[in-house]
C-alpha cells in the first residue's frame, strides 16, 4: 500500500511537472509560383534518407527535422524539383516553378487524391485525405470509410445506432484509435465513439495495418487509426457546413481559426446535429428505424511553434450526446413503463491532450505525449439500465536519436492509469451473475521501451523493438516484442512486413452494448481476464508511371492473426443467452486483400479492392466461423472532376459477401445472404464555397425483419441485436460548405 501511494504521488507531481514534448519540426506549405494554388501530394524528403512526407489537400505538410541532414529534396510531377538548405526548425512558403515547353500555352494543375497508399511508410498505411472525406456524407467517423476495404462498419443493434468497425476480419476494439498520435477512442468510449468525430474537423485519416511500434503501447493487435484534425496554425479563418438530408436531420459545423502570430494560433471547432423526425420504413414493427440524436461537440486547441525547435500543440474537447429512439410513440417520461419499449442513452466526454518538443542536441530530441480523459454513459434498454463512468490518465516520454550510419534509437517510459465503474440492471437475469458484470476496476500500468531502426541506404530500413509493462489489475508482467520491415526492391516495387504481440483488457458490456436490445440472460464463468494474441502479415505494393504523370498502383497483402488468450462471446448455446468465458482452443483470422488504384484519364481515378476473411473461433470445444463477419467484400470508387475541379462526382460501390448468424430465435438461420450497398454524391465548387447533393443506399437494400419479436419486447422472444445487412433505406442528402481564406 504504501509503495503504491509513493507511486501514484510521483505520477501526479510528474503530470504537473513534466513539460510535454514532441520533436522538432520542419513545417509549412507548397504551392504553385503563378497562380499560387496550393499542390497536393507534393513528396518532401531529407537527401540521402527514406525519411519523408507528402503535403496533404490544403498543401501543408510537416516532417521531423533531420540533425544530420539538411538538404530537403522537394519534388512534385510536371514541376522542377527544388532543394531547401534547412539547419533548425522553421515554418515554410514554397513555391514551385512548372517546367515550361515550346508550346504556345501549357496548363499544369496539381491532382487531389481522394486516398493514397504511402510508399515510403515503415507500415502499409492507407491515407483518407479532405478530398476523400469531401466525397462522402461524412458525417462522422463512423461514415468515413465508406470507400476503404480495410474497414469494414456496420451496426451494433436496431435500436440504438450504435456502429463498430472491424479491421483485420475481427472488432474495433483490437485495433487502436489515435488523434494525432495520442490515444483517443478506447475502453467505455468504444461503442459510441465514431460518433463523436465529426468528419468536417479531419483533415485526413491514416489506416495501418498490423501491430503499430512498441512506442504505442502494447495493444493495436491488428493496426491503428490516425485521425488528423485541421491545424490552426494552416486552416482556414473561417469554415461553415450545413448538412440536411431527407430524413430531416440537420448538422452545422464551424471551425474558426486565428494565428495571434507568427508562433502562436488557436482554433475553436463547433458541431451540432438534431433529429425531428421517426421514420418506420424497415421491418413496418412500431419500431424507429434509427434513435433520435442530438449532439453538441466543442474543440478548442493551441498551437505554438517557438525559436530553437521547441514546438506545442494542446487541445481540449467536450461532447455531449443524447439518443432517444424504441417504438415510434415511446417518450423519455415514459422510462421503465412495461407496456412500451424505450431506448435512452445520455453521454459525456472530456478529452484533454498536449504534446509538446524540444531538440537536445543535433542528433537527438525529446518529447512527451500526456493525455487524459472524462466519460460517464447513462443508458437503458426497455427495463434494463446501464451506467459506466471511466477516468483515463496516459503520459509518454520519449527520446529520439540518430547514431552511426543513420541508424535511428528512440526510447521511452509511459504509464497510464485508467478507472472504470460499470453498473448493469438487466432482466431478467441470474443474480449470481450480476458481481462479474457489476464491477470497479483500476489499472496501473508502467512500461518502458526501446527500438532500433536499421538503414541500408533508401532501399531497406527495419525497426525491431521490446516493451516491458506491467499491469497491476490482472498483475502480470508483459513483454510485447516486435519487428517491421520496409524494402525497397526496385522500380517503385515496396515490400513490407510486420510481427508481433499485444495484450489488452476486455470489457465484458462496453464491447457487447448491442446485446442490451435483447431478451438474452447474460452469464460469465469468471471475472476479466487479459487477452493476448501474435500478429503477422507482409505487404507487395507495385506502382506504374502512366502517360501525363498518370499513375497505377497494385497492392497485396496478407495478415494473420492468432490469439492465445481471449474472452469469447458465444450465441450458439443458446438463443436465450450469452455466454462470457475463457478461451478454449484456438482462434484466429487470416485476411487476404488486393487493391488496385488507376488514373484512366486526367480527372477521372478508378479504386478497386477485394477481401477474404477467414476467421475461426472455438466455441464451447467446436470451432466455428465468427459471426457477423463477411466471408468477402469487393469495393469500386469512382471520381471524375471536371476542368478546374468546378463539377466532382463520386459513386462507391461495395459488394459484402455472406456472413454466419449465430443460433437466434428468427428465421434467418446460418448464413446471412450477400448485398450491394452503393452511394454516389455530385459538388460544385465555386470560389469561396461549394454546394454538394448525394444519395446513400442507392439500391434501397435493406434488413427486412431487424427487430425480432417486436410485438413482444419484454419477453425472451425479443432480439433486436441480430444484424447483418443496411438499416437505413435511400436516404438523400445536400449540403453546403463555405470557405474563408
Amino acid at each position: 500500500m504504501y509503495y503504491s501511494q509513493c507511486i501514484r504521488k510521483l505520477f501526479l507531481v510528474g503530470v504537473f511537472l513534466l513539460p510535454s514534448f514532441v520533436w522538432g519540426q520542419v513545417s509549412g506549405t507548397v504551392s504553385d509560383a503563378a497562380d499560387r494554388q496550393v499542390l497536393q501530394g507534393v513528396t518532401l524528403q531529407w537527401e540521402g534518407t527514406t525519411s519523408g512526407t507528402v503535403t496533404d489537400g490544403k498543401g501543408f505538410f510537416s516532417l521531423v527535422r533531420n540533425a544530420k541532414h539538411h538538404r530537403l529534396l522537394v519534388r512534385y510531377a510536371g514541376y522542377r524539383t527544388d532543394t531547401v538548405i534547412i539547419h533548425s526548425d522553421t515554418s515554410l512558403a514554397l513555391r514551385l516553378h512548372a517546367l515550361s515547353t515550346n508550346l504556345k500555352k501549357v496548363s499544369v494543375r496539381g491532382r487531389r487524391k481522394a486516398s493514397f497508399s504511402k510508399m515510403s511508410s515503415l507500415q502499409q498505411t492507407e491515407v483518407i485525405t479532405t478530398e476523400g472525406l469531401r466525397g462522402l456524407a461524412c458525417c462522422n467517423l463512423g461514415e468515413s470509410f465508406e470507400n476503404s476495404a480495410t474497414v469494414d462498419v456496420g451496426y451494433a443493434d436496431a435500436v440504438s445506432g450504435s456502429r463498430q468497425i472491424q479491421m483485420l476480419g475481427l472488432t474495433g476494439v483490437y485495433s487502436l484509435m489515435l488523434l494525432e498520435n495520442v490515444p483517443f477512442l478506447r475502453g467505455l468510449s468504444t461503442p459510441f465513439g465514431l460518433g463523436y468525430v465529426p468528419g468536417q474537423w479531419m483533415e485526413g485519416i491514416s489506416v495501418s495495418k498490423g501491430v503499430a511500434t512498441v512506442k504505442n503501447g502494447y495493444e493495436a493487435i491488428t493496426g491503428t487509426i490516425n485521425l488528423e484534425y485541421e491545424k490552426p496554425l494552416k486552416g482556414d479563418r473561417f469554415t461553415l457546413n450545413l448538412y440536411e438530408n431527407s430524413d430531416l436531420k440537420s448538422e452545422l459545423t464551424a471551425k474558426l481559426n486565428h494565428r495571434i502570430n507568427e508562433h502562436l494560433a488557436t482554433g475553436l471547432y463547433l458541431f451540432g446535429t438534431y433529429d425531428t423526425r421517426r421514420t418506420d420504413h424497415i421491418g413496418h414493427d412500431g419500431f424507429a428505424d434509427y434513435p433520435l440524436q442530438r449532439q453538441f461537440n466543442i474543440l478548442n486547441r493551441w498551437d505554438y511553434e517557438g525559436h530553437g525547435g521547441f514546438h506545442s500543440q494542446s487541445l481540449v474537447n467536450y461532447t455531449h450526446e443524447k439518443r432517444l429512439g424504441g417504438e415510434m410513440d415511446f417518450e423519455e417520461s415514459m422510462r421503465g413503463n412495461d407496456s412500451i419499449y424505450g431506448f435512452g442513452g445520455t453521454t459525456n466526454r472530456l478529452f484533454f491532450s498536449t504534446k509538446n518538443g524540444i531538440p537536445l542536441n543535433s542528433t537527438s530530441s525529446f518529447g512527451s505525449q500526456v493525455s487524459a480523459s472524462w466519460f460517464r454513459q447513462e443508458a437503458y434498454y426497455g427495463l434494463s439500465n446501464y451506467s459506466g463512468e471511466e477516468g483515463d490518465l496516459y503520459v509518454n516520454l520519449l527520446v529520439n536519436a540518430e547514431v552511426s550510419g543513420g541508424h535511428i534509437v528512440d526510447y521511452g517510459v509511459s504509464l497510464r492509469y485508467r478507472h472504470v465503474d460499470n453498473l448493469l440492471h438487466l432482466l431478467p437475469t441470474d443474480t449470481s451473475q450480476l458481481a462479474i458484470f457489476n464491477y470497479k476496476h483500476k489499472e496501473m500500468i508502467p512500461g518502458a521501451f526501446g527500438q532500433y531502426t536499421f538503414r541500408y541506404g533508401d532501399d531497406f530500413n527495419a525497426t525491431a523493438g521490446l516493451r516491458y509493462d506491467y499491469n497491476s489489475f490482472h498483475r502480470r508482467h508483459l513483454l510485447t516484442p516486435r519487428l517491421h520491415f520496409r524494402w525497397h526492391i526496385g522500380n517503385q516495387l515496396v515490400l513490407r512486413g510486420v510481427a508481433g504481440r499485444g495484450f489488452r483488457t476486455p470489457d465484458y458490456i462496453a464491447e457487447n452494448i448491442g446485446l442490451l436490445a435483447s431478451g438474452r440472460r447474460f452469464k460469465a464463468n469468471s471475472p476479466l481476464a487479459l487477452e493476448e494474441a501474435w500478429n503477422a502479415g507482409a505487404n507487395l505494393t507495385k506502382k506504374w508511371k502512366l502517360a501525363d504523370e498518370r499513375e497505377l498502383t497494385v497492392a497485396i497483402d496478407y495478415y494473420h492473426t492468432r490469439f492465445v488468450s481471449q474472452t469469447v462471446v458465444d450465441l450458439d448455446q443458446s438463443a436465450y443467452e450469452v455466454l462470457f468465458y475463457g478461451l478454449d482452443g484456438k482462434s484466429y483470422s487470416n485476411v487476404l486483400q488486393a487493391d488496385i488504384n488507376i488514373e484512366p484519364f486526367d480527372g477521372f481515378s478508378v479504386s478497386a479492392a477485394g477481401k477474404v476473411n477467414d476467421v475461426w473461433c472455438a466455441y464451447n470445444g467446436t470451432l466455428m466461423r465468427k459471426p457477423y463477419t463477411s466471408f468477402w467484400k469487393a469495393l469500386m470508387v469512382l471520381s471524375y472532376h471536371t476542368r478546374f475541379e468546378k463539377w466532382r462526382f463520386d459513386l462507391t460501390t461495395q459488394l459484402n459477401g455472406p456472413q454466419r448468424l449465430p443460433l437466434n430465435k428468427g428465421e434467418m438461420q446460418g448464413d446471412a445472404p450477400a448485398y450491394l450497398y452503393m452511394l454516389g454524391q455530385v459538388t460544385r465548387r465555386f470560389k469561396h464555397f461549394e454546394l454538394y447533393a448525394g444519395v446513400e443506399n442507392i439500391t434501397g437494400h435493406v434488413q427486412q425483419h431487424p427487430i425480432i419479436g417486436a410485438d413482444a419486447p419484454f419477453s425472451q422472444a425479443f432480439d433486436a441485436s441480430v444484424i447483418y445487412a443496411p438499416l437505413m433505406g435511400r436516404l438523400f442528402y445536400i449540403g453546403f460548405r463555405m470557405n474563408v481564406l
